[in-house]
């Protein structure tokens, strides 16, 4: 079966986070309204059909008010089939017991929560506006309403974050009703608060150590790590990143969103004044067939999955086998896994 997905970018925030770099704008009631007329004209464009994912990020989705988050249901209705997979991304403070009953309403049947981490003194340097107490209250929620696939994300690296409140962060993860685990290195990029305020990345050694040991626990508390970032229960793995990871084609629509279709990859502009007069696409490639295999051999290598790679030079990947970053299986192969953490400079070598 071919999978296809459609991406839908929300870029309101009702406040940033110090750590972020994504598209995104302040939450503003007019703008809203603008953006979702044009949303709707985008998806209308693409005479969209044959999804099997829909994926509604940001942003924050839930910074919406119920009126506006009913707009945006009822806008994605249309493409919505039985038995496909439905994520909406929300913040904690913002994910309240109505909009989640709305959410359940329009079959939405997985939400990814921005948890980042259990510490609410940490949660206050990186202007975070929740704390534990209201991530228990959102969980029990969701549960309660009847959506039970639950991702949260988590952030390590982050500054006065030591691997003992990784372990804690980690021991209170394991303890709630989830299904999805994704954790994320803390990148400074230029344009945050915290670039701006002088804050550091920590070192790739004490990176990587933080990196190796979630791996771990989270293997030993029957997380299973399929992607580089990404564990879940077995059977509760992402299908729509697994599109992304497959090298399958996707519809991204919305301020900044990439998708990739009809073996053409495109970028969304991320000037709202642009995208609200309809001015849309901002960069656009036809993939050539070395592209293609690129692409499909750098998505791949992330997985937890044997690829062929029928094209690259078999010196090369003797050599990855000898040294134990590839392994070999009836003329496939795979990252092993405790190099998963530097897919790029193995891919490096095979391209």
């Amino acid at each position: 079966m071919i999978n296809k997905g459609l991406y839908m970018h929300i870029p309101f925030c009702s406040h940033i986070c110090s750590y972020c770099d994504f598209t995104k704008v302040f939450y503003n009631e007019q703008l809203v309204d603008s953006y979702l007329l044009e949303l709707e004209k985008e998806l209308k464009s693409y005479n969209i059909n044959n999804i099997t994912s829909i994926y509604v990020g940001g942003g924050t989705p839930s910074s919406f008010n119920l009126a506006e988050l009913e707009k945006l249901m009822e806008i994605i209705k249309p493409y919505f089939k039985e038995g496909m997979s439905y994520t909406f991304e929300a913040n904690v403070e913002n994910l309240t017991l109505d909009k989640i009953k709305l959410l359940k309403k329009y079959h939405v049947n997985r939400v990814s929560l921005g948890v980042q981490t259990f510490n609410d003194q940490i949660l206050l340097e990186i202007n975070r506006h929740h704390d534990l107490k209201m991530t228990n209250d959102v969980i029990s929620n969701l549960k309660e309403v009847g959506i039970d696939d639950i991702n949260i994300d988590l952030i390590y690296g982050l500054p006065n974050q030591t691997l003992e409140l990784i372990k804690s962060d980690l021991d209170y993860a394991i303890s709630l009703p989830i299904t999805h685990i994704s954790t994320y290195s803390l990148m400074v990029n230029k344009n945050t608060l915290m670039f701006n305020k002088g804050i550091k990345e920590k070192s790739e050694e004490e990176v990587r150590m933080m990196y190796d040991y979630i791996v771990s626990y989270l293997k030993e508390h029957d997380f299973h790590r399929y992607e580089v970032s990404n564990f879940s229960k077995l059977g509760y793995e992402s299908k729509h990143n697994l599109i992304y990871w497959h090298n399958e084609e996707y519809y991204g629509v919305g301020l900044g969103a990439s998708g990739y279709i009809n073996n053409i990859r495109y970028t969304n502009t991320k000037s709202l004044n642009k995208y609200l007069k309809g001015v849309r696409v901002d960069y656009k490639e036809e993939l050539s067939k070395e592209d293609k295999e690129y692409y499909r051999i750098m998505l791949g290598l992330r997985l937890d999955e044997y690829i062929p790679l029928d094209s690259v030079n078999k010196e090369i990947l003797e050599d990855l086998v000898e040294r134990k970053l590839l392994i070999k299986k009836d003329n496939l192969y795979k990252v092993s896994r405790e190099n998963l953490f530097i897919p790029d400079y193995i891919l490096m070598k095979l391209l």
